[in-house]
C-alpha cells in the first residue's frame, strides 16, 4: 500500500472515529500495537510469531525456546512506541533528549542506549560506511542545529 492508500484509510477513519464504542476502539489500538510490535521487530529478524508476540505483551508470558533478547525486544518496541505516543501527545519537539530516551528504550536490559557509539561499524555486504564515533557525534549534534532552524 502506498502513501495515498494509507492518506485514504486515515481520512475514513477520522470520518467515523467519534462514533466508534470506546471499548473498540481501545481494542482496536491494542491489536494495532500488538501488530505494529511483531512487524517491526520482525524486520530485525525477531523470530517470535503474532501469537507469540500477543501473549508476551497482554500476558506477560515468556514463550519457551525463545531468547530474552527476543522477549526484551518485543516488550521495549511496545514501550518505546507508547513513549513516543506520549511525547506527540504533549506536542513535544524531535530533540536530540527524545532520541536518546527512545534508543534508550529501545536497548533497555539488551545494552546499554541512549549514548553514542565510541567504535567503529562496519556494515558486513553494505557499501555505505557508518561515520566514525567522533564524526557521528559532530553529525548529529549539526543535525539538531539544523533542525532547531527549520521548526517553522
Amino acid at each position: 500500500m502506498d502513501i495515498s492508500g494509507l492518506l485514504e484509510k486515515k481520512k475514513r477513519y477520522e470520518a467515523v472515529k467519534d462514533n466508534i464504542p470506546e471499548a473498540t476502539r481501545i481494542s482496536l489500538e491494542n491489536a494495532f500495537e500488538v501488530e505494529y510490535t511483531h512487524h517491526s521487530t520482525a524486520i530485525e529478524g525477531n523470530t517470535l510469531t503474532l501469537m507469540e508476540t500477543k501473549v508476551v505483551l497482554e500476558d506477560g508470558i515468556a514463550i519457551g525456546g525463545k531468547s530474552l533478547r527476543e522477549i526484551y525486544e518485543v516488550v521495549n518496541h511496545n514501550k518505546t512506541y507508547r513513549y513516543v505516543k506520549e511525547c506527540i501527545s504533549k506536542g513535544l519537539a524531535l530533540e536530540e533528549n527524545i532520541v536518546k530516551d527512545i534508543h534508550a528504550l529501545l536497548m533497555e536490559n539488551i545494552f546499554i542506549g541512549g549514548i553514542y557509539r565510541r567504535e567503529e561499524v562496519v556494515v558486513s555486504g553494505a557499501s555505505h560506511t557508518p561515520p566514525a564515533g567522533n564524526e557521528m557525534y559532530a553529525q548529529i549534534k549539526n543535525f539538531y542545529v539544523e533542525l532547531s532552524g527549520k521548526k517553522d
